[in-house]
């Protein structure tokens, strides 16, 4: 693995270092170890002699860890005891009282709850099960299948359980017409779209386009059908498609030449619209800048007759496919015959009052998301058709058995509380104050809040990182740690619904207060260990050496191998990402960084499902993680200084996927 020059003496002077000899530690100069080591680019290397915290202290902070932990107890707590903690609700806002009061009791200082912000409905999800019942030849009917299931976050549920037969929604006027009367009390399959275009993720961004969708076609069933419109296309008009991570999210983008100077937009539903500037052609390839509300990125599309594909590339590095057709008058009035008939459709299921809808997941996860508008809807607004998410064998069951004409029935009890707000929103902040330069800060973080599909205990997403950051804590108390900078533990929230908690909170801090943070760590990649870190290259030996103590201490016998730390460098800025807390403090200049997580656990089996249950936790992963957190923490508030911040240290524009659900 290639190591840059920089760092070549200290991988030349390591390769006398054996796992072997790594496997103990012991006092050495610089209060590092005499066999520890540091691991830089994927290669073991001496430590760098800087001064850190004292070996003493370390040895305390790694035996606390090690032979102490109550990483488990307290993720189990967590999870148990309050569930998943949605943003805004009630299991959020007592499980962070319950964090609070954990800091408190270790003995940490101004240890509180930081508002940022109001919800205007407070969403709360009691249990919710799902059934499939037939009807048998004596008696009630018979379950014969347990759905697995999500609802949006935010949306109404049923009165109860609601039990009905289930029925295909209809594709053609004549079709509903042969079934009319018979969509009352029942619950409709959506049509799925299992062979096209869209991620998994687009499950749930169509669930609530719908949501929407039924609501207005709902609040217009007493009014007159609307006339026929004449659809008029802009010769200038470009329709197509941003590929959001798999989501093929619709887009439009109006390109005007024919001025002195060429004009245009763009506009990526709910997401962004902005003007293009800085255009350029070089023959079929253009390139443009496009403002949007999260910064700038550069558009580059290559013209084929009607067709159009390209790249937008954020400033932090992240590239989306753009594809794009030309607008014309035939297309568009095709499509808005489609779209009548559809709206006419559902139109008249609707005035039926069904029980609701069933739509279908792209594989056996069922992942949760929210409604549109969810933190400034009031209770009155919210629509009331509902619409359940199955996995993908459910609804084929389903299918088929209303194929084979069985009278087949459902029964949903989704346990679903609107409350009217508005309703606080917090971070849990504590610190462990610093002896010399208190005003002067390392961040150790996660974020509390989690989605809360039916059947998730949000523990990997993020109870991980929550109980990793609450147990780093408890380790350096335990341990007596005297650090000359303040240590800083903050659980944030909103933090699956774009970053909120964790900006708004940087946009509390005045710039003084932002330029003595040396770093803010956040856990965010589930139940595997920090296992590594990305930093531009005039960080690495810091990070290096305030990482060395772990490397050697915590050995998986499952894995075979010790569960070391190893610093990449990234060049002259942190590569990173824009998917999580510590993208909030790279906007700003403050040194973010986000742990790469390693280990055997698979990430995406719980990420945002109804898998993500206490059984994914993976206890020796908890607690390398934890100790190294305290460990990275305890040290650089005893380095020389605060870690170096040559130039600039990430990008200073947010990708697309910072205000999106993570």
């Amino acid at each position: 693995m290639h190591i840059p020059a920089r760092f070549a003496v200290l991988a030349l002077a390591g390769t006398c270092f054996s796992i072997t000899g790594c496997a103990t530690t012991s006092t050495v100069e610089n209060s590092q170890t005499t066999h520890s080591y540091a691991v830089i680019d994927g290669e073991q290397v001496p430590v760098p002699q800087i001064q850190m915290g004292d070996s003493t202290t370390i040895a305390a902070i790694i035996d606390e860890g090690k032979n102490n932990s109550q990483v488990l107890a307290t993720i189990t707590e967590m999870c148990e005891t309050f569930g998943p903690r949605l943003t805004g609700s009630s299991s959020l806002e007592n499980s962070q009282r319950w964090a609070r009061a954990n800091f408190e009791a270790m003995g940490m200082s101004n240890a509180h709850l930081h508002k940022w912000g109001e919800v205007e409905t407070r969403f709360d999800r009691g249990p919710s099960t799902g059934r499939v019942l037939l009807q048998g030849r004596r008696g009630d009917p018979k379950e014969v299948r347990t759905l697995e299931f999500s609802t949006l976050a935010w949306s109404k549920g049923t009165d109860g359980p609601t039990t009905g037969s289930v029925m295909h929604f209809p594709t053609t006027l004549e079709e509903y017409e042969e079934n009319a009367g018979n969509y009352s009390d029942s619950w409709v399959l959506l049509a799925p779209n299992y062979s096209g275009r869209g991620g998994i993720r687009s499950t749930g961004f169509l669930m609530r386009e719908r949501m929407d969708e039924r609501h207005e076609i709902r609040s217009n069933l007493s009014k007159p059908a609307p006339t026929a419109q004449v659809v008029e296309v802009n010769s200038n008009t470009w329709n197509g498609t941003f590929d959001y991570h798999g989501s093929f999210v619709p887009v439009t983008f109006v390109l005007d030449e024919t001025g002195e100077d060429t004009t245009g937009s763009m506009d990526i539903q709910n997401f962004s619209s902005g003007p293009i500037s800085e255009f350029s052609r070089d023959g079929d390839v253009v390139t443009f800048k496009w403002k949007h509300d999260m910064g700038t990125s550069n558009i580059e599309l290559t013209f084929d007759g009607d067709a159009a594909k390209g790249m937008s590339k954020s400033a932090s590095g992240n590239e989306f496919a753009l594809e794009f057709s030309k607008a014309t008058t035939q297309a568009a009035s095709e499509e808005q015959t489609e779209e009548d008939t559809k709206e006419a459709l559902m139109a008249a299921v609707l005035s039926e009052n069904p029980n609701g809808f069933i739509s279908s997941s792209k594989d056996e996860r069922v992942w949760t998301t929210s409604s549109n508008d969810w933190r400034e809807r009031k209770l009155a607004d919210y629509p009331i058709d509902v619409e359940v998410n199955v996995r993908e064998s459910d609804y084929d069951y389903l299918s088929t058995r209303v194929n084979e004409g069985v009278n087949v029935q459902v029964e949903f009890d989704l346990n679903h509380t609107l409350s009217a707000g508005p309703f606080p929103v917090y971070d849990v902040i504590a610190e462990i104050a610093g002896t010399e330069f208190p005003e002067q800060v390392v961040i150790i973080s996660a974020h509390m809040d989690s989605w809360d599909g039916p059947g998730s205990q949000g523990t990997t997403d993020n109870g991980t990182g929550t109980a990793v950051t609450i147990e780093a804590a408890r380790i350096l108390m335990a341990a007596g740690v005297k650090p000359k900078r303040t240590i800083r533990f903050a659980l944030w929230a909103g933090e699956e619904q774009g970053l909120l908690g964790s900006k708004a909170y940087i946009e509390s801090l005045s710039e003084d207060e932002l330029a003595n943070i040396s770093a803010a760590f956040v856990d965010d990649g589930g139940t595997n260990y920090e296992g590594g870190i990305p930093a531009a290259d005039f960080m690495v030996e810091y990070l290096a050496a305030a990482t060395a103590p772990i490397n050697g201490a915590f050995y998986s016998e499952t894995d075979g191998e010790f569960l070391n730390v190893n610093i990449r460098p990234t060049g002259d800025k942190i590569d990173t990402h824009g998917g999580s807390d510590h993208a909030a403090f790279n906007k700003v200049g403050v040194p973010g960084f986000f742990w790469d997580e390693e280990g055997r656990a698979t990430y995406s089996k719980g990420w945002h499902t109804q898998h993500d249950k206490l059984d994914l936790a993976i206890e020796e992963y908890l607690m390398q993680s934890a100790t190294n957190a305290a460990i990275v923490a305890y040290n650089l508030a005893n380095a020389p200084g605060l870690l170096p911040r040559e130039g600039e240290v990430f990008e200073t524009q947010e990708s697309a996927s910072a205000n999106s659900e993570n």
